[in-house]
């Protein structure tokens, strides 16, 4: 069996899979233990809960955060800060025994996920950005994960020196500290959803149309796919975002297209899939 895993700051949704393309069942999803040893043993529960006696073929997930150059833990984890330069590849191999062991930066396999199976499939060139605890991003081309030496990480770029701290790495003016749940929550002291005042809604539409604007200049990508807990009903509303970068992308001969994420929370897994079936030459 595939066994496909995605740990948020916040939930951990896994799942398996015996065909690759489809899963087993409805996912689990169960609140992602702050302590990494504590993590592992959940996983390593419900792992064992959806093998239901099969032997694992590949476990594919995607951790929070950036990994080192060798795919074999995080090298920092900005809402699960007890799991950075942790043995994650490690643990997951004791729970894989034989079984092949594939690691990958959580958002990366959203986008990867949606790149192919959601609202980007069908373009060459997807960029995608999730705006939820934290803000985070991907580049695919034609269906694979860009190239890259160190990840991406678009919510840490500077929108403006003079800007809030970003609790996530301690630097002025990030995208991430203007517009992350976590940021929102500590500068107003109320969660986002409670936040009802529709200027604020707009003030922060108009933050990530600058990151958005910067993110479609260096990347030039065919579709923006924007998913995320802060991207829903109640959230930033994407129209906003788009007239406002309407302003700001004026050098581009036409504005890519800027849409909704389809997947849900079930990207990262779709996208673990995916990744499982390239790492077989499929």
């Amino acid at each position: 069996m595939i066994i496909v895993f995605d740990v948020g700051g916040t939930k951990t949704r896994v799942a398996g899979s015996l065909d690759g393309k489809e899963f087993i069942g409805e996912p689990k999803v169960y609140d992602t233990p702050q302590n990494f040893e504590d993590g592992m043993q959940e996983l390593g529960k419900v792992v064992k809960e959806i093998l239901n006696g099969e032997k694992i073929d590949a476990i594919i997930g995607g951790a929070p955060g950036p990994l080192n150059k060798q795919k074999t833990e995080l090298s920092r984890a900005p809402n699960l800060v007890k799991w950075a330069w942790k043995p994650l590849r490690e643990e997951l191999q004791k729970i894989a025994g034989d079984g092949q062991v594939i690691l990958e930066n959580d958002t990366a396999l959203v986008a990867l996920g949606e790149a192919t199976n959601g609202t980007g499939k069908g373009h060459k060139i997807v960029a995608y950005m999730t705006v939820s605890t934290g803000v985070g991003g991907a580049r695919i081309v034609n269906g694979k994960i860009d190239q890259n030496a160190l990840g991406f990480e678009p919510g840490h770029q500077v929108i403006n020196f003079d800007g809030p701290n970003c609790t996530g790495c301690g630097v002025n003016g990030h995208l991430e500290s203007y517009v992350s749940g976590r940021d929102i929550e500590f500068r107003y002291k109320m969660k986002p959803y409670e936040i009802a005042d529709p200027k604020v809604w707009d003030e922060l539409a108009r933050y990530l149309s600058c990151g958005v604007n910067n993110t479609l200049i260096h990347w030039s990508p065919d579709i923006l796919v924007i998913g995320g807990s802060m991207m829903k009903r109640v959230g930033i509303p994407l129209d906003s975002v788009k007239q406002y970068v309407k302003q700001f992308t004026k050098i581009l001969p036409e504005t890519p297209l800027i849409e909704l994420a389809s997947l849900g929370d079930w990207g990262g897994l779709y996208g673990g899939l995916e990744l499982y079936r390239q790492s077989k030459g499929q």
